[in-house]
């Protein structure tokens, strides 16, 4: 069995309460009234799926989550990647993405670069 056959039999039988942070996509301009309703959106839709889970917007790019039962942590690691809002999704020291999807930090990094791009352009002109 691998490394990361055993992390997700041992998530599967996690019992207590767990927190973690969604990353959201990077490039879409937001302000905190606008992560907040993602965090309302996403705390309702969860309610009325019967997984109680509370988000809450930490800054314009993270939401942080609590889920009280610990045993539903794959069902809402799936839920906030299903999410066109989200990026990725840190649950303890582990961190999911969608298939194919870069780390967020290779992301950032080049949209850094664009943006520097830009400027340079603009400055030209």
């Amino acid at each position: 069995m691998e490394l990361s056959q055993i992390q997700e039999e041992i998530m599967k039988r996690h019992t207590g309460p767990a927190f973690g942070f969604v990353k959201l996509r990077l490039g879409i301009p937001r302000d905190k009234n606008m992560v907040a309703e993602i965090a309302l959106k996403w705390t309702q839709l969860l309610r009325t799926g019967a997984l109680g889970v509370k988000f809450m917007g930490i800054d314009l790019g993270t939401i942080m989550f609590n889920v009280e039962d610990g045993h539903k942590v794959l069902e809402l690691k799936e839920f906030i990647l299903s999410q066109d809002e989200a990026y990725e999704i840190k649950i303890g020291d582990k961190v999911y993405r969608r298939a194919g999807d870069p780390p967020i930090e290779v992301v950032a990094e080049k949209f850094r670069q664009s943006k520097k791009n830009e400027e340079h352009v603009k400055e030209e002109l």
